[in-house]
């Protein structure tokens, strides 16, 4: 538990500073898409998912983006996380959450939390409460590169876990 806080701690440090960080390519110009998907490999849905994220709202400079994101994942085999965890074969992992994306240029680090459903073949379900802080990179040829931690609450302990995405941002024009 003190492990988490160090790295929350870090995580909030380097959130403050992000407002001194300057952009190294003068050339770049921000994606235009409202909206991501992406497929994101552990995360908050555990195993991996499938996702679908709308940006609710952005500030004119591009500094600060509220976004909405909803996934889906399915888990066909019996899955132990570091002997820690065990997800039953044939669960479906429906993550839901929110974030704030701080900073200009390309870099931008994100901020949030949210839940993920967990449904055993639709007839047992679980509601688990997870918090996000990552880093995002959004490239100019609008792929989108995620590296989040993902602390998540089940069973009464905190299990630290992390995520890796990687998609594509777009518009519908």
């Amino acid at each position: 538990m003190q492990k988490a806080k160090i790295i929350l701690c870090k995580l909030l440090f380097l959130l403050l500073l992000s407002n001194r960080i300057i952009a190294q390519d003068e050339n770049y110009s921000a994606p235009q898409g409202l909206n991501n998907w992406y497929v994101e490999i552990g995360g908050p849905a555990i195993f991996y998912s499938v996702n679908y994220e709308k940006y609710l709202f952005r500030t004119y400079s591009e500094k600060l983006t509220w976004t909405a994101r909803v996934g889906a994942g399915y888990t066909p085999f019996n899955f132990d996380i570091l002997n820690t965890e065990y997800l039953a074969k044939n669960t479906f992992v429906f993550p839901f959450s929110t974030t704030f994306l701080k900073g200009a240029g390309k870099e931008k680090l994100e901020f949030g939390g949210g839940f993920s459903l967990l449904s055993e073949g639709f007839a047992t379900n679980e509601i688990i409460p997870h918090a996000i802080l990552g880093l995002r990179v959004m490239e100019s040829n609008d792929v989108c590169f995620r590296l989040n931690y993902v602390p998540y609450w089940r069973g009464g302990g905190v299990m630290h876990w992390v995520g890796i995405s990687i998609g594509k941002n777009f518009s519908f024009k």
